[in-house]
């Protein structure tokens, strides 16, 4: 972004109610690639709190209810995001739908540590793998136990696709504690009932 852009940005800022229409508008005058960059920033923020926040509950409460509670959030979140995504597009209920939702929330976010694949993408399934997370990187990093992607990312994943279309359910081929396969965390694919 140009110094003067972001002059001009700065200078547009006014004592006064802060409103969704005032920061909509100091928005707008961000060049779109700022603005992607602005989100990417955003959602590296969401996951940063998101692995203090569990952290912390395991620290005070133990593994079990920390995956136990990331696991609640996870579910209601992935399902918020699923909605509100496929309602602000207009999108439709199908497999390719799918595959976009999963590729635009943030619980699959890239840019904050993400390294994935959609394997296969066709009208009757969905075929994912997931290398590495920034949960599991976050854990890794600091010496504690991956979390148990079948417990955490199984409700998370399945409550996500059923808001896309509630005749799709989500299956875990491969996840923690599954036996430890290098470069590979998890694996799933997304079918109608």
């Amino acid at each position: 972004m140009a110094i003067d852009t972001i002059t001009n940005i700065t200078d547009r800022t006014v004592s006064g109610p802060v409103t969704w229409d005032v920061l909509r508008e100091d928005l707008l005058q961000i060049p779109k690639e700022t603005l992607v960059d602005m989100v990417s920033m955003w959602i590296n923020n969401y996951w940063a709190n998101q692995n203090y926040w569990v952290s912390f509950v395991e620290r005070d409460f133990g593994q079990e209810q920390a995956e136990r509670l990331d696991a609640e959030v996870f579910k209601k979140t992935a399902r918020i995001q699923a909605k509100a995504l496929k309602a602000l597009l207009g999108l439709g209920d199908d497999m390719k739908t799918m595959a976009f939702v999963l590729k635009h929330i943030t619980t699959q976010w890239t840019p904050a540590g993400f390294d994935w694949v959609l394997d296969e993408v066709t009208d009757e399934h969905v075929v994912f793998h997931v290398n590495s997370c920034p949960m599991s990187k976050y854990r890794l990093g600091n010496d504690l136990e991956v979390f148990s992607c079948k417990v955490i990312a199984s409700p998370l994943y399945d409550t996500m696709v059923k808001a896309v279309n509630p005749r799709m359910r989500a299956i875990c081929t491969h996840a923690h504690p599954d036996e430890k396969v290098d470069g590979l965390m998890c694996a799933w694919e997304i079918v109608y009932e």
